[in-house]
């Protein structure tokens, strides 16, 4: 099991972070380690009940992100095993200009867009954010129409 649990955190804490980041912007990358990391405690100990730790891990990690009190680290007193996995990110500016218009939509166009991104179906979407599949096609419609709109403006300028 340990084996499985490490191989898992190896090949996903670097996209975890890397979504979450997505979601959220750049300046929370250290919180998005930290709620990361924890999801990833968290699914150490229901490793055996979990059957898609992918998506798993996203559905906990962003819930985490969402309700962390701000300036407080995460809990540190877990049991699991902490690996070092790379988690800063070299963003091509190309990147930075489409992560800083992802982070102007609502944080669900956002999310649903970043899960599109990590290669996800509609299907798993759905399971990942509650939402029903026509509602994340939806938002998916909706959050690419205004990257759309957004990324045509001179940079600089919003809505």
């Amino acid at each position: 099991m340990r084996a499985e649990w490490e191989a898992c955190y190896r090949a996903e804490m670097p996209q975890l972070v890397r979504y979450l980041t997505k979601c959220f912007g750049e300046s929370d990358m250290s919180d998005a380690a930290d709620a990361a990391q924890s999801a990833f405690v968290e699914l150490f100990t229901k490793w055996e009940i979990v059957s898609s730790p992918r998506a798993w891990l996203r559905t906990v990690a962003f819930r985490q992100m969402i309700r962390r009190p701000v300036g407080y680290p995460l809990d540190e007193r877990s049991q699991a095993p902490l690996l070092s996995a790379p988690v800063n990110f070299d963003f091509r500016e190309q990147e930075r200009e489409v992560l800083a218009v992802l982070r102007q939509l609502p944080l669900g166009q956002s999310q649903v867009l970043a899960l599109i991104y990590d290669q996800f179906t509609y299907q798993e979407i759905a399971g990942i954010t509650g939402k029903s599949e026509a509602t994340v096609r939806k938002c998916a419609e909706r959050g690419r129409s205004a990257m759309k709109e957004l990324l045509k403006k001179p940079t600089g300028q919003k809505g």
